[in-house]
């Protein structure tokens, strides 16, 4: 069986009930707990964002300062005695390359081998003692050295040492002059073996 209901009648409309104060003031109070909670957020976020942007300012500040003195630096011109000093080792390396290729190419036909000796007398340099001649003959069979010393016992000391290396080892030295010049230094000669030496 059907039941006929009209919506329009008035006990079956919706009716808007007023809320109490208690309520208003609640809804107030949540309202305003909200837009401090808002309030403070942005406040604590404007702190920050200010603190990052003066630390980024500081971080612009120095590499601007930097740029600075790197162009003064680019624009500067380089100092005279810096010049000099930089030019004066480039040709001392020049010369010493130049050097190293002399000796490495030092063989020929007749002088096979004496890049050896020399380089063993150029590793037992003394202090005090300077040689001005080296003569080296025969493959190293006639040796002739002169130069000055300060010491007399400066040259056998010199001879002990030539005799550990290996082109030196056995080798008989049967000439021996030493004599004193006007500078005060001794001059010295040492030859051998003395019958190899063909003039």
């Amino acid at each position: 069986m059907m039941q006929q209901v009209n919506l329009l009648a008035d006990d079956l409309k919706p009716r808007r009930e007023a809320l109490s104060l208690r309520q208003l003031l609640a809804g107030w109070a949540a309202m305003a707990a909200l837009l401090a909670v808002v309030s403070a957020w942005q406040a604590v976020s404007g702190w920050w964002l200010a603190d990052d942007r003066g630390a980024l300012q500081a971080q612009w500040q120095t590499l601007d300062t930097g740029n600075s003195r790197l162009r003064d630096n680019l624009q500067r011109e380089p100092q005279p005695e810096l010049v000099s000093e930089v030019e004066t080792l480039r040709a001392l390396f020049s010369n010493q390359a130049v050097l190293v290729e002399a000796v490495q190419g030092y063989e020929s036909a007749s002088e096979r081998g004496f890049s050896g000796y020399l380089t063993e007398l150029a590793a037992q340099q003394m202090e005090g003692i300077a040689l001005s001649r080296i003569e080296l003959r025969d493959g190293g069979a006639y040796i002739a050295l002169s130069g000055e010393t300060e010491k007399p016992v400066n040259v056998p000391q010199l001879l002990k040492r030539l005799s550990a290396g290996e082109r030196f080892r056995g080798h008989r030295f049967d000439e021996f002059r030493l004599e004193a010049q006007d500078s005060g230094l001794l001059r010295f000669d040492i030859v051998g073996p003395a019958r190899e030496h063909s003039g």
